[in-house]
């Protein structure tokens, strides 16, 4: 069966590469004692299963005595991955952070162990700075290594250039789950959907050890594989998040270190707009670079290892302003917080091409991941919009396609990019930059094939082959679930602090007779950073430094609450 195997290294895994002997660490009898605090002694006869592929909150078990064999299940075929005997333990992300487990553990002979709960997992991370790094980095690792040899059963049908296909790969991806893919584009491929009993018209398909969903949405797809959040019905938390991109994630990990209960609400994946970049080389710290996924994979990460939770695949339809505050969610749950961050972000903004609908996720992007990239082999792509993340999409995409045309209206890149991205797409031969240059109009039948473009200087155009254009211009707030009590700006991102004026006070009904305090909107209690912020410089590390200083004025309103 074919295998995706094109990311062998998940986004939070980045830099551990070289690292797989300690996939595998055996504790110390001191390092064993810790974990026996943490945890109590559980038996098993031989042949039980200490955890399921599937199963929820399996747990961390250290072996005390006694084997356990880590089985990997898939097509119904079973196989041994290892075999774990005293001081080794199973487990991996998952595990830690309380999802679906993507394999199972079963015991060979009779088992002694200590098991600890995710919660109390986490708790031993955290605190255990020595044993906490060993667990952790064996995990990633151990998550890089079903990544690369597939283990697992989830398996992917679909045609790699459908738009449904693509959102589900880049969803799985992002979440580094391992998965098979095949692509019914493939002479035959559609036949291995008839043992099934469905047909390619019926795609994409995903089939797991739990059964089979047809053309599932994402939040169909994360509940059934175990990685959608179980949030409890009217559940009470001291800050809700509302967006997982770096400015959110940073109000998360700030947030669940300092003791505050965190929920994190994101759309689709942890990440935000910043996952989709393929390479930030001016964050502190990062001298070589870091994909965007790789950056807010960490951040992902560090929110789970202090208590944070993230409920992805989940949208946040409305917010009511009260002490405390109500969201309500999709699905009819809702929640309530002592106080919000709103870190929604912003999304590009579709430019006035004609047709362009017709193509979205049929040639036509707003992002360049490795999926998209995957697409762009030995092909001809555009790319409309002068900006860094246009320049680095069309470096990392110059890796991929044949030849990568930058679009853009002014006369040069000087005004909008960084110099260093400048230089570089000046030395990469493959890429071309067009000044003056408009899509007037997206060309195809059922996927894109050409495009016709038009000189803004005479009016002149012409048409160029290209069956994928990426789109990075301009912006537009994620604010379609704000308060009428939140004052927006006039393009409609959120006011916050000294840009809200008395008038604008007046008119929201602020109760209090303190001014809001800097990142908190016009409505107590409710807070804006990031993108979505009006006034905010978009830069991850801004978005990043937003996020983490809102914690403290969090801590303010719910101390003057309290009191």
């Amino acid at each position: 069966m074919p295998k995706d195997v094109s990311t062998p290294v998940p986004p939070w895994a980045a830099g551990t590469e070289g690292r797989m002997d300690e996939l595998n660490p055996g504790l110390t009898e001191e390092q064993i004692a810790i974990v026996c605090s943490y945890g109590e002694e559980a038996r098993f006869e031989d042949g039980a299963w200490l955890w399921r592929a599937g199963q929820r909150d399996t747990g961390f078990h250290l072996v005390l005595s006694g084997e356990v064999e880590v089985v990997d299940s898939k097509c119904a075929e079973e196989r041994v991955i290892i075999t774990h005997g005293r001081g080794h333990y199973g487990g991996e992300i998952s595990t830690m952070i309380g999802r679906g487990a993507l394999v199972g553990g079963r015991a060979k002979g009779e088992v002694s162990a200590i098991r600890l709960s995710s919660a109390r997992l986490r708790e031993m991370i955290a605190l255990e700075s020595e044993l906490g790094e060993t667990v952790l980095l064996s995990f990633i690792l151990r998550r890089m290594r079903m990544i690369a040899e597939t283990q697992g059963d989830v398996t992917l049908y679909g045609i790699a250039a459908e738009a449904e296909t693509g959102t589900l790969r880049s969803f799985l991806s992002r979440h580094g789950v391992p998965m098979h893919f095949v692509d019914l584009a493939e002479d035959g491929a559609a036949a291995k959907l008839e043992h099934l009993g469905v047909t390619a018209e019926d795609r994409p398909v995903v089939t797991t050890g739990q059964g089979m969903l047809v053309r599932p949405s994402i939040r169909d797809l994360a509940e059934h594989i175990g990685i959608a959040a179980e949030i409890e019905k009217d559940a009470h938390f001291d800050v809700v998040i509302v967006g997982g991109g770096p400015a959110g994630l940073a109000a998360a990990v700030y947030g669940a270190s300092e003791g505050l209960s965190a929920l994190v609400i994101e759309s689709i994946a942890p990440g935000g707009q910043a996952a989709t970049s393929s390479r930030i080389e001016n964050f502190f710290g990062f001298p070589t670079g870091i994909s965007g996924q790789a950056l807010t994979g960490r951040g992902f990460l560090q929110a789970h290892k202090f208590g944070a939770e993230i409920a992805p695949a989940r949208c946040i339809e409305r917010i009511e302003c009260g002490t405390p505050h109500t969201l309500f969610l999709d699905g009819g749950d809702r929640v309530t917080a002592g106080a919000v961050v709103i870190a929604s972000g912003a999304i590009y903004r579709e430019p006035p091409i004609e047709n362009l609908d017709d193509f979205t996720g049929g040639g036509v992007h707003y992002g360049a991941s490795h999926v998209e990239a995957q697409l762009c082999k030995n092909r001809d792509v555009a790319i409309v919009g002068g900006g860094n993340s246009a320049g680095q999409a069309a470096v990392f995409l110059a890796g991929h396609a044949r030849c990568v045309r930058i679009l853009i209206r002014g006369e040069s890149l000087a005004s909008s990019m960084s110099q260093y991205l400048i230089d570089r797409i000046e030395r990469t031969a493959n890429i071309e930059v067009l000044n003056h240059t408009e899509v007037a109009e997206a060309r195809g039948d059922t996927r894109l094939e050409t495009l016709l473009l038009k000189d803004s200087r005479d009016g002149s155009t012409r048409e160029i082959e290209t069956p994928q254009l990426f789109i990075f211009i301009g912006a537009v707030p994620a604010t379609g679930f704000v308060p009428g009590k939140v004052t927006l700006d006039g393009k409609g991102f959120v006011l916050t602090g000294p840009d809200l004026d008395a008038e604008a006070l007046d008119a929201a009904g602020w109760p209090l007779e303190r001014r809001p305090t800097h990142l908190e909107t016009s409505c107590p209690g409710i807070y804006a950073v990031g993108d979505v912020r009006s006034g905010s410089v978009k830069r991850v590390a801004s978005a990043v430094g937003e996020g983490s200083v809102c914690i403290q004025f969090v801590h303010q309103v719910l101390a003057d609450r309290a009191g």
